[in-house]
């Protein structure tokens, strides 16, 4: 019975600092312009450019949920071996500290999806994604953000973004 008690209480205590910023629910779209680095078996620090379109909701002031889909077009040589970025994607979970001021740092972390070719032959990679990054509020509804996303650290190798991008919430 008495633990009973503890659990309605903590879950009082949770709705009390939950519920009130959880009517916020805006949604927002944007783009990131990326540097992507991958160092994969032969391939160390081979340099792709892209752009990755995220969407995303703000469920409360302190957390959001993101999915993301992105390319890097070009390619890059390393020791002979050409690499290219077919397609990255992930859904993720950003976690906002509440600020009083117009840059707000965060932490984001999910699930990456990778295809890349070295010389031709596909390879895939999926894994734990995550990183950090700061937003600057421009106006109520844009924000621009500078960030750093691992999209995969796993056995046969890592890959990194750096992004800078724009965001307009609805």
């Amino acid at each position: 019975m008495q633990i009973s008690l503890k659990m309605k209480s903590v879950a009082g205590v949770v709705s009390a600092l939950i519920l009130p910023g959880a009517v916020q629910a805006e949604t927002y779209l944007g783009a990131q312009a990326n540097m992507m680095r991958i160092d994969r078996g032969a391939v160390s620090d081979a340099e792709l450019t892209g752009l990755t379109l995220r969407a995303g909701m703000v469920f409360h002031e302190l957390v959001s949920g993101e999915v993301r889909l992105g390319k890097a077009p070009d390619e890059d040589t390393y020791r002979g071996i050409t690499v290219e970025n077919d397609v990255y994607y992930g859904v993720y979970a950003r976690l906002t500290p509440p600020v009083p001021w117009a840059v707000a740092p965060y932490l984001v972390g999910g699930y990456s999806y990778v295809e890349n070719e070295f010389d031709d032959e596909m390879v895939r990679d999926d894994g734990a994604g995550f990183g950090g990054g700061v937003d600057m509020g421009v106006s109520d509804s844009m924000t621009v953000n500078l960030e750093y996303l691992r999209l995969i650290d796993n056995d046969f190798g890592k890959q990194e973004l750096m992004g800078l991008g724009v965001s307009y919430f609805f």
